[in-house]
């Protein structure tokens, strides 16, 4: 495998565990408060937001363009999630639409040229596919799940 397909490979399976967690939850179950002020919903949607806007990053990143759009900063993390959790839809809805938004984003990593992977042996670091599929993807789902656990194992 190419680093691309096996991060690609690795960035689902997360997804797809992530998802099965609570993917046979009932609607209400979604607007119950368990990370801080956050439920179900708003969890999702933040996650959906920062698939939509790495989805982009990759889509410029492919037409070797700057990931970032021009005076965009992703550094105040809190705002950016609020912002997201502010657009959260209700119920299974929040589902769909997270669904929705991964999708875009797997594609637009599929799209990336299999040589924005890897390892970029002059500058000794993650090239920019790694890095767009690793925080906001892989390591995201890595951050939700021992907490999405938590709330599910207290529902039973």
């Amino acid at each position: 495998m190419t680093a691309k397909s096996d991060l690609l490979a690795e960035l689902q399976s997360s997804h797809d565990s992530f998802r099965a967690l609570f993917a046979t939850l009932p609607a209400q179950a979604y607007g119950e408060r368990w990370l801080g002020d956050w439920d179900l919903s708003q969890v999702l949607a933040h996650m959906a937001g920062w698939f939509r806007e790495m989805a982009g990053s990759l889509e410029r990143a492919a037409r070797g363009e700057r990931p970032t759009p021009e005076g965009v900063d992703y550094s105040d993390e809190d705002a950016w999630n609020a912002r997201f959790a502010a657009k959260a839809k209700s119920g299974t809805a929040a589902l769909a639409d997270w669904d929705e938004a991964f999708a875009a984003y797997r594609a637009a990593a599929e799209a990336l040229s299999d040589t924005l992977y890897g390892t970029d042996p002059e500058r000794d670091r993650p090239r920019i596919g790694n890095r767009l599929l690793g925080g906001p993807g892989i390591h995201h789902f890595e951050e939700h799940r021992g907490q999405l656990e938590a709330w599910l194992a207290s529902r039973k």
